[in-house]
């Protein structure tokens, strides 16, 4: 009896020990392993990042190329803001806490973007350079495409076009100055996985949430001075359209037809060349100096209204740095806390656990003890006694 005693108290220490060494952290997520997709989380999260800044830079460079291309002042003004809005769609699309709705997201941005400009309103946007934009997107949707078929198996890229494409001829980009609609919901994510995700948002520790704010951060610093730049390019794009550069140009023919008439009348009159030119040339002056005055004056008002908009763009940007890094502590520090709790919790539980285990053991070693005394006890009893 003793010797069976020994055996499970060494079996229920040997359990306490194991369970105390479990580790909370899977390699792989559940949700993940019951996915179609079979990269995992960081992976997943990871690709649609580079995906996204990809998309970013042809969207860029196809902007670029159709601004040097084009001699028509509304195309480049078109092309300024298609990139501008484009980029912020990419990366709000590519920073969900939920990589496979990153990756919903830009396969919708691709689509819609090529329907907006193939078949849409935007068919006409950028005039004769359309298929430089067009091929742009093009590309993107078909990289996009080629990294689901890399992740999913055989026919995953048809799959995705089945769900995503009526998503996206129902929810088309109107206007190349508001952006596109996001239209992704959980039904349509997880019929894009293949399973129920609703769990998804309870995976991670620490160190991901902090890789997410880092890649958000990241974002901002890598693309908010050239968004800086194209804010600044619209702005000098919408001053040039103003009065002002028609009402210089009026002047300055004013000023050519004066110079031409008086030219003409001392022509004319050889006896009152010499007044003429003195009155000529003092108006000239005039002229010349209030056209200066003028351009000088709007030309201050321009540098002052620059300087005051890069300010404000530079606060902006500033302060929404600021809030991001507040917010990435904040969520850092609850996360840390609740880690902290959750350990002291364990760390009690398992203390509790091994005193009821001692105190078990303990009761029974003494009535082992006690039935090994009374067992003695008997034996050494005389046979006749009763």
């Amino acid at each position: 009896m003793l010797s069976r005693l020994t055996r499970w108290t060494w079996f229920a220490c040997v359990a306490v020990l194991c369970g105390c060494s479990l580790n909370a952290k899977p390699e792989k997520p559940a949700v993940m392993a019951g996915t179609q997709i079979t990269a995992t989380v960081e992976g997943l999260r990871v690709a649609v990042l580079s995906q996204a800044q990809n998309a970013a830079e042809s969207i860029e460079r196809a902007a670029d190329t159709i601004a040097a291309q084009t001699s028509d002042p509304q195309v480049r003004v078109n092309a300024i803001q298609w990139k501008l809005v484009s980029t912020v769609d990419l990366q709000t699309a590519s920073v969900s806490r939920d990589p496979v709705l990153s990756l919903a997201e830009l396969i919708l941005f691709a689509l819609q973007s090529q329907a907006y400009l193939t078949t849409g309103e935007g068919r006409t946007l950028f005039g004769p350079q359309q298929p430089v934009a067009v091929a742009a997107v093009t590309g993107i949707r078909q990289e996009l495409l080629r990294y689901v078929n890399s992740v999913t198996p055989a026919g995953g890229s048809e799959r995705a076009l089945n769900l995503l494409q009526p998503w996206a001829d129902a929810y088309p980009i109107r206007s190349p100055y508001v952006g596109r609609e996001t239209v992704v919901t959980d039904s349509l994510v997880n019929a894009f996985a293949g399973v129920d995700r609703s769990a998804l948002a309870a995976v991670g520790d620490v160190e991901l949430s902090v890789q997410i704010l880092d890649a958000r951060v990241a974002q901002i610093q890598a693309t908010m001075l050239k968004e800086a730049r194209w804010q600044a390019e619209l702005l000098l794009a919408d001053m040039a359209r103003l009065p002002l550069a028609d009402s210089l140009t009026g002047q300055m023919g004013r000023l050519t037809t004066s110079v031409e008439r008086v030219t003409d009348v001392a022509e004319t009159m050889p006896d009152l060349v010499d007044r003429e030119r003195i009155a000529a040339f003092a108006s000239v002056t005039e002229e010349r100096i209030a056209v200066l005055k003028s351009i000088t004056a709007e030309r201050e008002a321009l540098v002052a209204a620059l300087a005051s908009e890069r300010a404000i763009v530079v606060e902006a940007l500033h302060e929404e740095r600021v809030a991001t890094l507040r917010d990435a502590e904040i969520s850092a520090q609850r996360l840390i806390d609740y880690t902290l709790s959750r350990k002291l919790e364990l760390f009690v539980n398992h203390i509790l656990l091994r005193i009821f285990l001692g105190a078990l053991v303990l009761i029974l070693l003494m009535l082992g003890a006690g039935l090994i005394l009374i067992a003695f006890a008997r034996r050494s009893r005389p046979l006749g006694s009763t």
